[in-house]
């Protein structure tokens, strides 16, 4: 896909999203209600609060960027262990039909 697909679908979605929070903005004043947002983000002193679907999840900056850390880690953990395994494809492959 085009970056250009990617921003058109991408907009698409937050303008789904909006919608739907709007709407639920109006039927919670209409049935004097109080349901949770569809999307939301909520930063405060240091802690983000992620409300989706009625569920609400919590999570600290410091715990966040630990983990971002770790699965950079891994990744790059991972991504050299492919590399390795598929040089030594390579080298058998190269051995077995290419050898002259």
């Amino acid at each position: 896909m085009k970056f250009y697909q990617i921003l058109i679908l991408g907009g698409l979605i937050l303008l789904v999203i909006m919608g739907l929070n709007t709407s639920n903005q109006g039927i919670n004043s209409l049935t004097r209600d109080e349901q949770a947002a569809v999307f939301n983000l909520d930063y405060n002193q240091g802690n983000i609060r992620v409300d989706a679907l009625g569920n609400s999840y919590d999570c600290s900056l410091d715990r966040l960027g630990t983990n971002l850390k770790l699965v950079g880690n891994k990744t790059r953990v991972y991504f050299y262990d492919a590399t390795d395994y598929l040089k030594k494809i390579w080298i058998i492959f190269d051995a077995v039909f290419l050898y002259e």
